[in-house]
């Protein structure tokens, strides 16, 4: 008789959680149930409750996680030199950059952390409210070095926030653009714009 190799409960977790991202990208949070997401692992319902006490606390875990590894790389990007307007284009990059290998845990944090409870879902927005913050500083930072023209700052960084995170509802790894040209192009959309300058 074969033994069923166990594994170590943090690996079970771990293993739980990606599935679940797979599972809440497919079928949307409201569509997918835990015996889908029990079927995916290969364990039976009851033991998901060992390690989670609710689907809810799956998708907590999971915005709890993109958020912080977003947060991480923003603000590395953010205090890597003297030169802020390289800062801002580093941030940038790294956000759009993190769904090459990222595109559904992205996907699950935008479209899914609306189905968290109010109390999870205050817990989760200090990852947003600090990157926010940080774009903010940064525009800041060129403004008074006159590397921006003059804009409102809060509104400049939803803006540059806002477009990042649309772009994992049409990007697809195998379309025409890699991820770097991605970038390349929303950076020279956002730091030269769309429209030609006059002929001198």
């Amino acid at each position: 008789m074969t033994r069923r190799t166990r594994l170590h409960p943090e690996l079970r977790r771990q293993q739980i959680v990606s599935e679940a991202i797979h599972v809440f990208f497919e079928l949307g949070y409201e569509g997918a149930s835990l015996r889908d997401l029990a079927r995916r692992v290969g364990i039976n319902k009851a033991t998901v409750y060992h390690y989670f006490s609710s689907k809810e606390e799956i998708l907590y875990h999971i915005v709890r996680e993109v958020g912080s590894g977003l947060l991480d790389g923003v603000r590395r990007a953010a205090q890597s030199g003297d030169d802020p307007l390289a800062d801002l284009e580093g941030m940038v990059r790294f956000q759009i950059e993190y769904m090459e290998d990222h595109l559904e845990e992205v996907k699950v944090l935008v479209e899914e952390k609306k189905s968290l409870c109010a109390e999870l879902l205050r817990a989760t927005q200090d990852n947003e409210s600090a990157i926010l913050g940080l774009y903010k500083s940064t525009l800041e930072r060129c403004l008074e070095r006159g590397l921006i023209r003059p804009v409102q700052i809060t509104t400049a960084a939803f803006g540059i926030l806002g477009q990042i995170n649309w772009l994992y509802h049409w990007y697809r790894p195998e379309g025409p653009l890699s991820i770097r040209e991605l970038s390349d192009q929303v950076l020279s959309l956002l730091f030269h714009g769309l429209v030609m300058p006059p002929a001198a």
